[in-house]
């Protein structure tokens, strides 16, 4: 026999099992207050803060001028915000070198292949399939029979997309993400419920009852602790693995197994319906031996046995939260009350745990090196449905549509997984959604099938829970990020309101009867389906969300760096000049080219006058030729001197303010001031010309010699002779002045030309320009701004050939004409169309009037039939236990009927004894003795 024993220690709460009431040995097992159930202390809410409608309409304009509603999605906890920031994503994270994918990644926990436990799952069929189904987990336990593979490329792109912040995936098209409806749909797991509160009760709550004698805890959930304790014991072990569980409570022969050695894999496969497990089948003798372990009265078989079985499916399949591999404790209570037919919220928890292993992988330093606590399986079956990543059956089968991508061999192989979810072009944004042909409004009463209330629970923003021992989970489901997968337009989702008070049971126990509470009277809809869900966005979402794509890309592509390597010398150049004397200082001037910071003077840049269409060019221009990096001082008495721009902030200092290189030489300082220049040059000549300065020209032409270096001497002799000197001077006066006319002439003849035909004179002013380039004359300023001025008139003559053959000014507003008139006919008949619209709207009202009507009347059938299905479950172990009973009553039978038969053989042995002795006693009587 066990006992059990709690130890209420503040801070160490402990239930003890014992073989003996006063032993101190056994197993002691770590328990905390529960959320639901008398020794909670949390009292229900009735308050709802929700809004009293879950969309709003959104109106855009129409080809008719007017204003088309468009459904939107809405959410309580997020407030109005349409300024767009960047969100931190892995691929982020990646692309900024902070972290790596380790070499061979991992996600989250796949099932895995488990020795006896499938035999186990179609025993539990055959005996608790109505069980399972008033429960609403036959499909989701069914799924457990099979084996589930990731495809890793579509899981490690769909990883690096995903947004721990919002909880939903980034892609060039806005976000999507794994909704509740889709666990329910594709996973089979109910949202309604009760909390799953997975902990280990109080020996009061296992053992005890309320004053009306009905226990606080289904009976099977004080069995199980029992069983733990046994193997425990028996194996010197203090966590039990599934395997040993599987072989305690299942004695059954194995038939699957995976391929080893010489063997190959023999593994479930897909039934088209649950008719072979129709009506229990009969136990051996060893199955039976559980059972007598633990000494568990026979009416307790059933749910004990299915109890136990629940709990190994969640802790391997549903929910593997922590200690991978191993039965958790703490499953037995929400495990017993599946097993006694009450309804768990099963989703919300696993959706929850969904989200958060997917935001530690996102946030992990090294992604992919440990998997994460979080089922896998149902991300696999999303990812399949929504973007195709595995092959899914197509023949029908029974179960949950995560069936569909079982196998070994069901990964498709993606040549590019990270485009195809990063750009999300390919993504099926309706393929789990219940769309109609038309839009349905419907209300949150009393009278929707259970489909429709759990379709908009899942439409619903709030914060999911999940609680395991004493942690905590909660994470914000958001839909209204999403709303295109339920058929809705999409909308600027606004900021989330972070919740700041700490998570307790009470805060969490509000939360989830938040999420989950039904009855509210608040309107929702279901959207009509749409050919092309993707674009259905509001001209805002689409503003703010390519800011959103601009801003995540620019902060992915900014490299951090561990030093600023600029920086780092400008600090010590001025360290230096601060450590060295003037007269050093004009040594290392004399003796290399330094880099100095100086202003240019004015006269360096082409003036033009000021035009308001190249205002701000030209001054971001000037701003970034104001400071730049040179090899000679300034000339401008009054700028600054070199050593008191030494250490300022320049533009450059800003382009470069990372570490991208080394600084730039003079030549590309120059080469960057000359092109800023012609950009503003171009720029302010866009359509016109402007009157070149008055100055010649040759002013500030530079001639490309060598540069020397001017020393002032004193000599006492006279100045030598050199012809030579004179006429390469005068030749050099010459041709300047030559170069000089020849650009007042170019310049007269540009004034006097047509600009729609100064592109003729290209080839003409190109043989001065080379004429001068040989006499080694700088004109690269004036030229460049010459040949800017003819690209104006260039543009100008393909415009107007362009526009060669283009209809007149009068023809054109002839034609305005017409087309409003054409517009007003067509005005007309749209508002005659709309009318005979609204006539048909209200026909069809009508109708789904009816149709709800008769979807009233068959809720009311299906509310009857659930009602029917606990009784009939009832019933059924009812009947087993009749169908036992008269089996032990036959085998009475019997044995009496064999016992009747010995008393009648002893009775007519002892008829013949009393008759011989008659026989006996008549000889003896008639004997006479004579001596």
């Amino acid at each position: 026999m066990v006992y059990f024993k709690y130890h209420n220690t503040p801070g160490e709460e402990t239930l003890s099992l014992m073989e003996d009431a006063n032993s101190v040995d056994g197993a002691h097992f770590r328990s905390f207050p529960p959320v639901i159930g008398p020794f909670a202390n949390i009292h229900s809410s009735t308050e709802f803060s929700g809004p009293k409608s879950w969309y709003k309409e959104s109106r855009d304009v129409n080809a008719f001028g007017g204003k088309t509603p468009n459904p939107v999605l809405v959410a309580s906890h997020h407030r109005p915000c349409d300024d767009a920031c960047s969100f931190q994503t892995l691929s982020t994270r990646l692309s900024r070198k902070e972290t790596k994918w380790s070499s061979s990644p991992k996600f989250g926990v796949e099932p895995t292949y488990i020795p006896l436990y499938w035999e186990w799952l179609e025993d539990v069929l055959h005996h608790s399939r109505r069980t399972l189904a008033s429960t609403h987990i036959l499909d989701a336990v069914y799924a457990s029979m099979y084996i589930y593979k990731c495809n890793s490329p579509v899981m490690q792109a769909f990883c690096e997309s995903w947004c721990p912040t919002t909880n939903t995936l980034h892609t060039s098209v806005g976000e999507m993400s794994i909704s509740l409806w889709d666990i329910y749909d594709l996973g089979g797991l109910p949202v309604t419920g009760l909390f799953y509160d997975e902990v280990v009760p109080s020996a009061v709550e296992l053992e005890g009852s309320d004053d009306e004698h009905s226990l606080y805890l289904p009976y099977s959930c004080k069995y199980l602790f029992m069983a733990l304790h046994y193997l425990s014991e028996k194996h010197k072990v203090t966590t039990i693995t599934f395997e040993t569980w599987c072989d305690f409570w299942f004695r059954g022969a194995s038939k699957y197994f995976l391929a080893s050695g010489n063997k190959k894999s023999v593994l479930p496969t897909l039934m088209k319906d649950f008719s072979s497990f129709n009506g229990p089948r009969s136990w051996s003798h060893k199955m039976y031996e559980a059972f007598r372990i633990l000494r568990i009265p026979e009416a307790h078989h059933r749910q004990t046995y299915l109890a136990a079985f629940l709990s190994c499916w969640l802790c391997a399949f549903v929910l593997p939260v922590s200690d991978l591999g191993c039965i958790r404790p703490g499953s037995f209570k929400p495990a017993s009350f599946l097993a006694s037919g009450k309804e768990t919220s099963l989703a919300i928890p696993v959706l929850a745990s969904i989200y958060h292993g997917l935001s530690k992988i996102s946030n992990s330093p090294t992604p992919g090196k440990h998997r994460e606590s979080f089922p896998a399986q149902y991300v696999y079956a999303w990812t399949a449905k929504y973007f195709r990543s595995h092959h899914v059956v197509t023949y029908d089968f029974v179960g949950a549509p995560l069936v569909g991508i079982q196998g070994l061999d069901s990964v498709i192989k993606s040549p590019d997984a990270k485009s195809l979810v990063s750009s999300g072009k390919d993504f099926n944004w309706l393929a789990n959604s219940i769309c109609g042909n038309s839009d349905e409004k419907r209300e949150d009463d009393n009278h929707q099938p259970k489909q429709f209330a759990n379709f908009f629970i899942s439409m619903r923003s709030c914060f999911l829970t999940l609680r395991f021992d004493n942690n905590y989970v909660v994470e914000p489901y958001s839909p209204h990020r999403f709303g295109r997968q339920f058929g809705f337009h999409q909308d600027v989702p606004g900021e989330l309101v972070v919740q700041t008070q700490n998570i307790t049971r009470e805060h969490m126990y509000y939360l989830f009867q938040s999420s989950i509470r039904l009855h509210t009277r608040a309107t929702f809809l279901v959207p009509c389906r749409t050919f092309n869900a993707q674009s259905r966005v509001t001209p805002s979402f689409t503003t703010w969300w390519n800011s959103v794509v601009s801003l995540n890309a620019a902060y992915a592509s900014r490299t951090p760096s561990p030093t600023n390597v600029r920086s780092k010398k400008r600090k010590e150049r001025k360290g230096d000049d601060l450590n060295t004397s003037p007269k050093d200082k004009a040594a290392k001037t004399s003796a290399a080219p330094r880099k100095v910071r100086v202003r240019l003077p004015k006269s360096s840049t082409i003036s033009c006058p000021p035009k308001e269409t190249s205002s701000k060019c030209r001054d971001e221009s000037r701003r970034l030729a104001s400071r730049v990096v040179s090899n000679e001082p300034s000339n401008d008495e009054n700028e600054p001197s070199d050593d008191e721009h030494a250490g300022e902030p320049t533009i450059l200092d800003d382009i470069f303010a990372e570490d991208y290189g080394p600084e730039l030489s003079p030549e590309e300082i120059e080469n960057l001031q000359s092109d800023a220049n012609i950009a503003v040059e171009l720029t302010a000549c866009e359509n016109t010309f402007v009157s070149l300065p008055e100055q010649q020209f040759i002013d500030d032409v530079v001639i490309d010699t060598a540069p020397t270096t001017s020393v002032s001497t004193a000599s006492t002799e006279s100045p030598s002779f050199n012809a030579q000197d004179m006429i390469t001077k005068a030749t050099n006066r010459a041709d300047r002045y030559a170069a000089s006319l020849m650009i007042n002439e170019i310049k007269d003849k540009l004034m006097k030309t047509p600009l729609a035909k100064v592109h003729e004179l290209a080839q003409e002013f190109e043989q001065v320009f080379s004429y001068v380039r040989d006499k080694k004359i700088d004109i690269s300023a004036i030229e460049s701004f010459i040949k800017g001025y003819i690209g104006c008139g260039s543009q100008l003559h393909h415009v107007r050939l362009g526009k060669q053959g283009d209809p007149t000014l009068n023809d054109l507003e002839q034609r305005s004409l017409e087309i409003e008139t054409s517009v007003q006919t067509t005005t007309i008949a749209g508002k005659a169309e709309e009318e005979r619209m609204q006539a048909l709207h209200k026909e069809i009202d009508q109708i789904q009037q009816e149709q709800a009507e008769h979807k009233r009347k068959l809720n009311d059938l299906a509310e009857r039939a659930d009602r029917l299905l606990p009784l009939i479950s009832e019933s059924e172990e009812k009947f087993q236990g009749y169908v036992i009973q008269k089996k032990e009553q036959e085998n009475s039978l019997l044995i009496m009927k064999e016992n009747i038969v010995a008393a009648k053989e002893v009775e007519a042995k002892l008829a013949e004894a009393e008759k011989q002795f008659g026989v006996a006693r008549d000889a003896l009587q008639a004997f006479k003795f004579e001596p």
